[in-house]
């Protein structure tokens, strides 16, 4: 997946920071250092991204992935294509 920020102050960027929601409707938290392109640790100034896989632990079929910086406040979320 890829994360642009596209406010006006930077933003933290850590894969524990995602979730992924399945087609029923369960959700499941990022599973870190399972996939050697994880999504990158960092923080991004305005109009940068950073593209890298947020991985779950399980078998399901992911339907959307939900961001929330810093684990607390208003989630983003993009649908998985």
């Amino acid at each position: 997946m890829t994360v642009t920020n596209n406010g006006s102050k930077p933003i933290g960027i850590n894969p524990l920071y995602f979730t992924i929601t399945d087609t029923s409707g369960g959700k499941h938290t990022a599973e870190p250092a399972v996939d050697e392109q994880q999504m990158d640790t960092v923080d991004l100034a305005p109009g940068e991204n950073s593209t890298g896989v947020i991985t779950g632990k399980g078998s399901f079929t992911p339907r959307y992935v939900t961001f929330v910086e810093g684990l607390f406040g208003d989630g983003v979320r993009g649908d998985v294509t």
